[in-house]
């Protein structure tokens, strides 16, 4: 039997969003919001555990029950640019709380909110909507590395931002065009 071919479905409204155009928001908890540009992120998961339960009489099959959620630590990286020294900061900020060193009130929190918005693209426009964001909650960093100097290299200087945290929130926006996805609500994914 002969199939017939239809015109192809191809249009933005099926075309999956792109991944290297993203805006990262870093929130104190008092001041002024930071954006800061990275070169990539990963982590941006949720694991669950499983636990196996099992009864005599019905031995053949495992009754499978979701456990405690986990999420992955978040590592942001970016190339090293002279002046930028938001990543060494925060660390130092939690090594003095840690140390008990700091010079910030009692009841000040190293812990930030940070946004990560994922952009529209193509975009044909000066205001480029936002098309997947997520918030995640109570972040702080726990490391921060340099890649390696060699003189023989061709290569970029590289910082690398990795953060714990205690869940995210997600959404997407609804259509094309100028929608927007909104901020996600208090709460863990």
């Amino acid at each position: 039997m002969p199939v017939t071919q239809k015109s192809s479905i191809a249009h933005l409204a099926t075309d999956p969003l792109r991944n290297f155009k993203f805006v990262v928001t870093i929130h104190p908890p008092k001041g002024k919001a930071i954006n800061i540009g990275f070169m990539s992120i990963s982590g941006l998961n949720i694991t669950v555990d499983v636990i196996a339960y099992r009864e005599g009489g019905y031995n053949t099959t495992t009754q499978k029950m979701p456990g405690q959620a986990d999420f992955s630590p978040i590592t942001l990286s970016r190339g090293v640019a002279v002046g930028d020294k938001t990543a060494i900061n925060w660390m130092s900020e939690l090594f003095s709380v840690l140390q008990g060193t700091g010079t910030n009130k009692a009841g000040h929190d190293f812990r930030r909110t940070v946004d990560i918005q994922v952009l529209d693209h193509p975009v044909t426009y000066s205001s480029v909507p936002i098309k997947a964001w997520f918030t995640v909650y109570n972040a702080w960093p726990t490391s921060v590395a340099w890649s390696d100097l060699d003189a023989g290299a061709n290569q970029l200087f590289i910082n690398q931002l990795v953060l714990a945290h205690e869940g995210f929130g997600y959404t997407v926006a609804a259509g094309i065009g100028a929608s927007d996805a909104k901020a996600p609500g208090n709460g863990t994914a």
